[in-house]
């Protein structure tokens, strides 16, 4: 059986009866039946995800603990230290506590070591806090097996709570608390957390461990608003699943975003082009993430959380300026990179894409990576060497789960970890071709044991119009683990001459089915031009459908995802 037809669900008898019910299309109905929401109150739940369904912080196993050194702290006037990490994950998250701590009027600093100085716990970071008279160190999004420094820190008398969402099950760190969801005996229900959204959970625990009045009280329903908006940065842009809490955050974050009063959030919003429209999550991925990141990558990630903390609209736009330059530097540094990388990748044959080099900028391994994967369709890690060891940085849109990409190549590695979409590691130079070899043989046995392609159901071009498509984005936020609808027509044909797009990457198509032409894009097919110039049909399509906000060739347009002959 076709590999994109193997898991196309049977139509289900309850369609009709669940869409009258809800009053939503048939077309709806399906996907969430397809998607396993099958009763009537799940559904209403699903499409108005409420904030009072998050688990009770204190199932971390290590809550309590945190909380109550917390609270010692904030009541004695002792400098807290709030070590991030230099990403938007990273940066959001300490801006979320230092906000909150603020609220507390506890005594506390962020801190955001200098991406050169390593991940996590660094030499820097250690002097900064031993130096700093610092007693009690909060990570965010770092710092889970950090071993060694931890341990240095916990011995010179300075306790470490580490919130976090990365890291392995093997030598975590001795740190006072450890509040990570993906660990054995975490004790926390949704593993999917990012860090900021682990940093918000601390911060909501502390909260509610107060009196009443700081709850109800205006100032804390203004953290609130704004803590979301962070969650949903950090979240977003850390590619975590959109699924469980991580969804009913990210939903209600995407509208305080739009409705932000934070000078910070408004200056970021106006750089990005996006003061005047509600964002959605692709706007935080391709145009606001890469701001903030930009601080990190390109200069240092203090200057982010300086934006995010402005006291007013003219401070913040100051700090924007400053980062909208290191973006543009970024964007030069990237394209030279990107050059080069697909030329190297060009004569690729295995499963990924594995290279490195010498003057290549750590910045924006990640970005390019992420370029390159998303325009070969294979993982792809990329590796900038200084001396004998690399640090590099993977991504993946394929289904390769990365982090256990990396796990089957341990040995060949000096330290790795990450997500299922994005990784990092460090590698020695004479490791290096080992690694690459062992990397491509373990992305080549996950694709072959690849769960087959998911699609929500069949559809006709009759049921894709835009009244219908529209109604589909109730569904959202989409994005990791949580995709956008996708169908499949057979027995579809073209009309007129196939073309590529002006990237040369993807194909342009005019399809036909009972009657009714849609215009329709191959992802990643330029390379298939003759082969689809000489067959017209008939074709079996895999496919999001998408309104068209231009019009020129029609409301809706179709997302092919895959494209077979039959």
């Amino acid at each position: 059986m076709d590999r994109a037809l193997s898991k196309l669900p049977e139509p289900d008898p309850r369609e009709r009866a669940l869409a009258k019910t809800l009053g939503i299309p048939d077309l709806l109905a399906r996907v969430l039946l397809a998607r396993g929401i099958d009763d009537p109150d799940r559904v209403r739940a699903f499409l108005r995800p409420d904030l009072r369904a998050l688990h009770d912080p204190f199932t971390f196993t290590d809550m309590k603990k945190a909380v109550d050194r917390i609270r010692t702290a904030i009541r004695a006037g002792e400098k807290i230290l709030i070590h991030g990490d230099y990403d938007v994950d990273g940066i959001s998250g300490t801006v979320l506590l230092h906000r909150f701590f603020k609220l507390m009027h506890a005594n506390a600093r962020p801190f955001i070591p200098a991406r050169a100085d390593g991940y996590s716990f660094s030499a820097a970071s250690e002097r900064a806090i031993l130096d700093g008279g610092y007693r009690l160190v909060i990570s965010v999004d770092n710092g889970t097996n950090a071993v060694e420094p931890i341990s240095r820190l916990q011995q010179a008398g300075v306790d470490v709570i580490v919130t976090d969402h990365h890291g392995t099950t093997e030598n975590t760190a001795p740190a006072f608390a450890l509040l990570n969801p993906r660990l054995p005996g975490a004790g926390y229900p949704d593993r999917n957390l990012a860090g900021v959204g682990v940093a918000f959970r601390l911060a909501t625990a502390i909260a509610s461990s107060f009196s009443r009045d700081l709850l109800q009280s205006p100032e804390f329903a203004d953290f609130l608003a704004d803590a979301m908006t962070w969650v949903t940065l950090g979240t977003i842009a850390d590619v975590a699943p959109l699924c469980g809490e991580n969804r009913i955050l990210v939903f209600h974050g995407l509208r305080a975003l739009a409705q932000s009063k934070s000078p910070g959030i408004r200056a970021l919003l106006d750089s990005a082009g996006l003061l005047n429209r509600s964002p959605d999550v692709e706007d935080i991925a391709f145009r606001i993430a890469p701001l903030i990141n930009a601080a990190g990558r390109m200069g240092q990630g203090s200057e982010a959380v300086e934006l995010l903390c402005a006291p007013g609209y003219s401070e913040a736009q100051t700090a924007a300026k400053v980062l909208e330059k290191h973006n543009e530097e970024r964007r030069r540094v990237e394209r030279r990179l990107q050059e080069t990388v697909l030329a190297q990748s060009a004569n690729v044959q295995e499963a990924a894409i594995v290279l490195a080099g010498d003057d290549w900028h750590p910045g924006v391994l990640g970005i390019v990576a992420a370029r390159i994967a998303e325009t070969t369709g294979k993982p792809t890690i990329l590796v900038a060497f200084q001396g004998d060891v690399g640090r590099g940085s993977g991504r993946t849109t394929n289904g390769v789960h990365l982090c256990e990409a990396l796990s089957a190549c341990s040995e060949h590695l000096v330290a790795h970890g990450g997500h299922a979409a994005a990784a990092g590691l460090e590698v020695r130079r004479d490791r290096f071709d080992a690694f690459r070899t062992r990397f491509a043989e373990a992305c080549a046995t996950m694709l072959r044991k690849a769960p087959t392609v998911a699609i929500d159901g069949r559809a006709r071009f009759g049921e894709l119009d835009p009244q219908t498509i529209r109604k589909l984005d109730l569904l959202g936020p989409f994005g990791m683990g949580h995709r956008r609808p996708r169908f499949c027509t057979q027995e579809v044909t073209l009309v007129g001459q196939p073309a590529t797009d002006t990237r040369g990457q993807d194909l342009r198509l005019r399809v036909v089915r009972d009657g009714q032409i849609l215009p329709a894009k191959v992802l990643r097919a330029s390379h298939r031009f003759e082969e689809v110039r000489e067959r017209k049909g008939p074709w079996t399509l895999v496919y999001t459908p998408r309104l068209n906000p231009r019009g020129e060739e029609g409301p809706v347009w179709l997302e092919v995802h895959e494209l077979h002959a039959g």
